[in-house]
């Protein structure tokens, strides 16, 4: 993370270099933390399904730094996403046990675009920073505090003052190392992927 926010820090000390430099605010839905599904059986517990995804939130501010025909765009966003975990006890009869496991983090992409025709593409890598543990999380589990990753998709710009974007956004390491259930430990496969929808206003 200390690498990203360095380069936005030299992104803003070279801003007289740029043509033209834009701010804004946005805020948007994501389906973050889709898990890999996965199976693990011992005589305690079997975890069948590994992900359920539900729809997160995000919103905060980006710069957009034109030269050359592309543009350069940091973005600080914190996000919110609910993962839901289930999995069969089996010393309770295989009653069907789901746990809701909420996260906040900060979102830092920073993206390299440039228009064809009235379409923006871009992309560029991401880093995520974990602000606040799950309110509900497995006993045991350890995540990551901070992965890395990258955005890639397409927006489009509207009267020069609102902007809606649709991204891909996917990680380049995992996002936790295990949970334990049951007493068991189990590690975990979970690179996690991303649709992301937003819209801001620039000003």
């Amino acid at each position: 993370m200390k690498k990203i926010l360095v380069v936005m820090f030299a992104i803003m000390l070279a801003s007289p270099l740029f043509s033209q430099i834009h701010f804004g605010i946005k805020a948007g839905a994501s389906t973050d933390f889709t898990f890999t599904n996965q199976t693990f059986k011992n005589t305690t517990v079997t975890i069948q399904n590994l992900k359920t995804a539900e729809w997160g939130a995000q919103g905060g501010v980006f710069m957009r730094a034109s030269f050359l025909g592309f543009y350069l765009q940091p973005e600080l966003l914190l996000a919110t996403a609910t993962n839901s975990v289930t999995y069969d006890d089996v010393e309770a009869g295989g009653v069907p046990v789901i746990y809701n496991q909420k996260f906040n983090k900060l979102n830092i992409p920073v993206l390299l675009g440039f228009k064809l025709a009235f379409l923006r593409i871009n992309a560029g890598p991401a880093a995520s920073v974990l602000i606040s543990d799950p309110k509900e999380i497995i006993q045991g589990a350890t995540y990551k505090r901070a992965t890395f990753g990258y955005q890639a998709g397409v927006g489009i710009d509207l009267f020069n003052k609102l902007t809606l974007d649709l991204r891909y956004e996917g990680n380049l390491n995992q996002f936790g190392d295990k949970i334990t259930i049951g007493g068991e430990t189990f590690t975990l496969d979970d690179r996690t992927g991303a649709l992301l929808i937003q819209a801001g206003l620039i000003f």
